[in-house]
């Protein structure tokens, strides 16, 4: 869940981010001040996404913040970028608050069940995996969430790493069926199975995992995919393609913990 990109997969969520130009329910802020603090918000989302320039994003949301203290858009994007930066407190401390906004200004919809996926992304970041699954759940079933799969997705990653297996299989069909290219949705599936011992499942998901998507095989963040499909395919005898996977895994990155993992695999082979 940790990042220090701006492009990384989760904090590429922003990009669905509807900075929303009107003010809901009875705001004390001038209309000026509003005006002027949702330019401020649209700058430093801008600024963020499509030049990095971290520390200039994050000073125009605090001037967005001064300038109208209910923007719950300002906390969602400073959340989204502390996120980013791994600063995992000072996020959760963001989407909380654009939380309580949004439901102060009875906001509705895609905005709310953003930062809620946000938050349980956030929760999830520390391990706080019960905790995740109330913000996770209400952004899942909002209808007006305008990237359910990855609610789903992230909901049954917490089932999995809470070992509630039967749930978190269940949420993962639901992602990949609302995102049929999601890759990470499919890897998750896999290691879901794996650890049910449903082993040809656990292939047909890996399979997926990283040819859904011509952006997937490349990918060094599905790395993880490529080592475990490796490993089922040896439970399951196939032992050329399971050298071909662990083979692809370490081309992917033979100095990360994975890449290491396939290469021990490898050199353990006669």
């Amino acid at each position: 869940m940790k990042s220090s990109s701006p492009r990384s997969p989760l904090v590429s969520l922003v990009l669905t981010l509807s900075v929303s130009l009107a003010a809901c329910g009875v705001r004390g802020t001038s209309t000026q001040n509003i005006e002027q603090a949702q330019r401020e918000v649209q700058l430093a989302t801008a600024l963020y996404m499509e030049e990095g320039r971290v520390a200039e994003a994050i000073e125009h949301l605090r001037e967005a913040i001064e300038l109208d203290p209910e923007s719950y858009d300002a906390f969602t994007v400073l959340g989204t970028i502390h996120l980013g930066q791994g600063d995992v407190s000072a996020a959760e401390g963001d989407f909380r608050r654009a939380i309580d906004l949004m439901v102060e200004q009875h906001a509705a919809g895609h905005d709310i069940a953003t930062a809620r996926n946000y938050l349980g992304a956030t929760l999830m970041a520390q391990s706080r995996f019960e905790e995740a699954l109330e913000p996770i759940t209400l952004a899942a079933n909002d209808e007006l969430f305008q990237t359910p799969h990855v609610a789903w997705g992230n909901l049954g990653l917490c089932y999995l790493e809470l070992r509630r297996y039967p749930e978190a299989i269940a949420a993962l069909v639901r992602s990949i069926e609302l995102g049929p290219r999601f890759c990470t949705g499919y890897y998750w599936l896999g290691r879901a199975y794996f650890e049910t011992e449903q082993l040809e499942d656990a292939e047909i998901a890996l399979v997926r995992s990283v040819e859904v998507d011509p952006s997937c095989s490349t990918s060094p963040r599905l790395q993880n995919a490529w080592r475990l499909r490796g490993e089922v395919r040896a439970q399951l005898g196939y032992r050329d393609d399971a050298l071909a996977d662990f083979e692809r895994c370490v081309e992917l990155g033979p100095n990360s913990p994975d890449g290491r993992a396939c290469q021990r695999q490898l050199d353990a082979t006669p």
